[in-house]
């Protein structure tokens, strides 16, 4: 009986299983919303060297559909894994079906680094006990809470500077992508925090943008270029089957040493 349904559920779409496997556990999963979608893409196929850059991506784009919900700040720390899933198999499913979005790639547009799913800044009282160890360049503190936060969530102190002269300023970085956002709220618990730069960039820059239509998804690549914030814009239709198409190309003319026309 029991391989009876391992074999019956062999059978549904990958997003499919992965939209059950959410209601089991209690996450809100984007697939709720919307049809299940057709993986046609095989590990392989994926260049390595794009591979983490494209989970990176779905990951903040999974995290931007997931704050149209709610602030944030007020949802989990972790990204729903079925959500991140779901946006890498369309990223891959574009840049495999389609040359163009091969050509795209090589000019390395990928998500602009907003909301932030991987490191950001917490300026302290640099006389706080605490900090001791960070003083002495030991990349740790004497604070239980501090490192149970740095232990439960797998991150790392990277670095440590003077940030005015009576502050310092450490920067935290995650393993994986995480609702940084939301982590931040914790260590504003933390006595001698003062403050937390989410480490979002004040100028534009490239982009992956994404929105839901009738039976698939929408996404705009943009390129930006030159010292007048120049940009180029691609827009490809992915249909819930599989189905890619470029639907139009437009901004301003793309440099030819750029190679990504």
């Amino acid at each position: 009986m029991l391989i009876k349904y391992i074999t019956y559920f062999k059978t549904f779409p990958p997003l499919l299983l992965l939209f059950l496997f959410g209601l089991l556990i209690g996450e809100t999963t984007l697939v709720a919303q919307t049809a299940t979608f057709v993986n046609t893409t095989s590990a392989n196929e994926i260049p390595k060297s794009l591979e983490r850059k494209f989970r990176r991506d779905a990951a903040r784009l999974a995290l931007r559909l997931e704050a149209e919900q709610e602030d944030l700040r007020y949802l989990n720390i972790s990204i729903t894994p079925s959500n991140v899933e779901m946006m890498y198999t369309i990223l891959t499913t574009i840049y495999v079906e389609n040359e163009t979005a091969k050509s795209i790639a090589k000019c390395n547009v990928h998500t602009f680094p907003n909301p932030s799913i991987e490191q950001f800044v917490i300026i302290y009282d640099r006389e706080i006990e605490w900090a001791a160890p960070l003083l002495d360049g030991i990349n740790e503190t004497d604070s239980d809470e501090f490192n149970d936060l740095l232990d439960e969530y797998e991150l790392i102190v990277d670095k440590h500077v003077p940030w005015d002269d009576t502050q310092d300023a450490i920067t935290i970085r995650s393993k994986e992508p995480l609702n940084i956002a939301a982590l931040s709220n914790e260590f504003y618990n933390i006595e001698g925090v003062r403050s937390i730069d989410l480490a979002i960039p004040e100028t534009a820059g490239n982009d992956i943008q994404i929105k839901r239509q009738t039976g698939g998804w929408e996404l705009t690549y943009i390129l930006m270029f030159g010292k007048s914030a120049q940009k180029h814009l691609w827009k490809f239709q992915v249909l819930d089957n599989g189905t890619v198409r470029l639907i139009s190309e437009s901004g301003d003319k793309v440099p030819d040493w750029m190679k990504c026309t």
